[in-house]
């Protein structure tokens, strides 16, 4: 996905801190026991119904829910846990697909993160088919967008007062800011410490997807817990995006001249 600011799809999704959407009484039970919910069957027949009914409301194709009952992808480092993958939204065939297990302990992931991540990858889907933002990208408003719905689905029938479930979340203060500060420190700390050698741009490597959509292949395969890899030097995580064999030479572009985006967007 992108992540310059001068572009115009990022410029467009700042311009949205909030949807045009009202969630009704059934949504909001819907959210309740998703929240409550432990099974990965439970969760997907839930989660499909909610997604169901706020696609029909903003009038946009369905999106369609797979929840796997298996623990998060990840990385390790040094037998430590470097990175590990919530969910992904697949673009070509409007799906997403989120872990019900967490990534060492195996257990089932909260209800409040598994809503997190639910609406995470909804609001992808809602970006381009609603917003018409090709590469939705995480900008602010799209951050701001997240937390609109969900507090929204979260509200009691007063409207005003908040429920037992989002007055235990808060969330933390400069997110954002902090995000990208610690993108930059990252980078900053693995830039080559050779002052007399120009530095050039590093490519970026060819990524190979962790999940990919339904049908398409099995159960995707997961780093061991005793796997260690401090015998080799620490790479930059995989974002795994699903690569498209036909447009690798020329990508197409759209009328606004952007080029088409990656066809899944992980969280």
């Amino acid at each position: 996905m992108g992540r310059r600011r001068d572009t115009p799809d990022f410029t467009r999704s700042n311009k949205f801190p909030a949807l045009e959407y009202r969630p009704k009484t059934q949504e909001r039970e819907l959210t309740r026991k998703l929240i409550e919910s432990q099974s990965a069957s439970e969760r997907e027949a839930l989660g499909q119904e909610l997604l169901d009914n706020i696609c029909r409301s903003l009038k946009i194709p369905r999106a369609r829910l797979s929840v796997i009952n298996e623990r998060q992808p990840h990385k390790l480092y040094e037998g430590k846990l470097a990175y590990k993958l919530y969910g992904v939204y697949h673009c070509r065939k409007e799906t997403i697909q989120i872990a019900n297990l967490t990534s060492i302990r195996k257990q089932v992931v909260a209800g409040k993160t598994f809503l997190d991540t639910l609406i995470h990858e909804l609001m992808h889907h809602i970006d381009r088919k609603f917003l018409r933002i090709p590469t939705t990208p995480h900008s602010p408003g799209f951050y701001a967008r997240i937390e609109d719905l969900k507090t929204k689905l979260m509200r009691t029938r007063g409207g005003d007062r908040a429920s037992p479930q989002e007055t235990a979340w808060q969330r933390p203060k400069d997110l954002t800011a902090a995000l990208e500060s610690a993108i930059s420190s990252a980078q900053a700390g693995n830039a080559p410490q050779n002052p007399g050698n120009p530095v050039s741009e590093a490519r970026p490597e060819t990524r190979k997807p962790k999940w990919t959509p339904p049908g398409e292949s099995e159960v995707p395969t997961h780093a061991k817990p005793e796997e260690s890899s401090a015998a080799k030097p620490l790479k930059k995580p995989p974002r795994f995006q699903e690569e498209e064999n036909d447009s690798a030479k020329h990508p197409p572009k759209d009328a606004s001249g952007e080029k088409e985006p990656q066809l899944s967007f992980d969280f």
